[in-house]
């Protein structure tokens, strides 16, 4: 990183190891892997400050706007979702956080450290601390289990002993300790993504930037790898930014969420906060399906807004925590005197919270009445009033 003032050394461990690289020429550590072996107090690690990345386009189609004024933190221990649709944004900005991009203008801070004008002389460091998934592996494949693990350390300069300290227990974490002398050829998808992993942290990172990590993968296989990026996360105390389409993906394993729309974040925040309460149409034609808020079509097309005499209300509600759905639906039921309609709904959990989502109806008179507000007070529950039907 970049060179820290000898007169003060800095307290952060992330900062602290990039400072003896550059100062100390100390070599990456290969400690044996340990559970909970780092306790980093929760502070940002990556930080994007009003950040904006333009490309020049060709012929007449100008200049590419790939991101906008974008802003957001991840703090350390965080998993992070980035979701959006393709060419959205997505990849440009997990390419920002490494320095395979620059930005055209803002502040990008890794470890507390701005690494927006680095050379790439300068980036080495900071890269060594950011490991880095692909969605397609990009493994050597004349090289074994083991020596594509090693790789990075191999580039660093570490010796054979330092390489076997660090890779073996690597090897274990993912599960693949008996696959070490294999091809890559001799693998299935789910195991080369397992090599990717365990590559990717070999050098010990701080980060692990993840792109669209489990895109090529089936169902089965994609839960067995955010399993294993969780646990990677609670033993080894890193950091994960995971880019992704896909609204389970997020729902599983991430703990805060960051929409991108056309180069703009539109929403971000706790994964549950966002998904339950989406205040952004995007964010809401993502979640409306996991949540069991989506509105059918039909039912979207006749919406008004003004409620009549003998309008009736459709109301999204959801709450989060330990309910007993049939209970809440018991409850509201006995308010509007049998006279509720659940339409749709959904339970489940996100970020292992358990929640439900319903789309229902009621007179609107009785939307909008005490008692009905009370009873949703009563489970912790939140409505919203979609429109009005006649």
């Amino acid at each position: 990183m970049a060179v820290v003032g000898a007169e003060e050394i800095p307290a952060d461990p992330c900062q602290l190891i990039a400072w003896n690289d550059v100062h100390m020429n100390a070599p990456v550590r290969a400690e044996t892997l340990t559970p909970d072996t780092r306790s980093y107090a929760r502070r940002p690690i990556i930080q994007f400050h009003d950040v904006s990345k333009t490309f020049e386009g060709r012929g007449a189609a100008g200049k590419v706007h790939a991101l906008q004024h974008v802003n957001f933190a991840v703090d350390s221990g965080d998993v992070f979702g980035i979701i959006g649709r393709s060419g959205a944004g997505k990849s440009t900005l997990i390419r920002l956080v490494n320095g395979l991009e620059r930005p055209t203008s803002g502040r990008i801070l890794v470890g507390g450290t701005d690494i927006s004008s680095f050379t790439e002389r300068q980036l080495i460091t900071p890269r060594r601390k950011i490991g880095m998934i692909f969605q397609h592996f990009n493994l050597l494949a004349m090289r074994t289990v083991h020596d594509n693990v090693a790789l990075p350390l191999e580039v660093a300069g570490r010796s054979r002993a330092e390489i076997a300290q660090r890779v073996e227990p690597l090897l274990e974490l993912v599960g693949l300790s008996d696959k070490r002398d294999r091809y890559p050829a001799e693998l299935s998808g789910g195991q080369k993504q397992r090599v990717g992993i365990a590559r990717a942290l070999s050098t010990d990172p701080n980060v692990l930037l993840c792109d669209e990590a489990t895109s090529a993968l089936d169902p089965e296989t994609t839960s067995s790898i955010l399993a294993l990026l969780s646990d990677v996360n609670k033993k080894l105390g890193v950091s994960i930014v995971l880019i992704t389409h896909e609204i389970p993906v997020i729902q599983a394993i991430c703990n805060r969420v960051a929409v991108i729309e056309a180069g703009r974040i539109v929403e971000q925040g706790r994964v549950l906060d966002v998904f339950l309460r989406p205040s952004h149409p995007t964010t809401e034609s993502f979640v409306g399906a996991i949540t069991g808020l989506e509105m059918p079509e039909h039912l979207q097309a006749g919406l008004r807004h003004e409620a009549q005499a003998t309008s009736r209300a459709i109301l999204r509600i959801v709450a989060s925590g330990h309910h007993k759905t049939s209970a809440l639906i018991t409850r509201l039921s006995d308010v509007a005197a049998g006279n509720l309609d659940v339409l749709t709904g959904r339970v489940g959990t996100i970020s292992n919270e358990p929640f439900c989502g319903l789309v229902a109806s009621v007179p609107a008179k009785v939307a909008g009445s005490t008692a009905f507000n009370a009873a949703l007070a009563e489970f912790e529950a939140e409505v919203r009033i979609a429109g009005y039907v006649d």
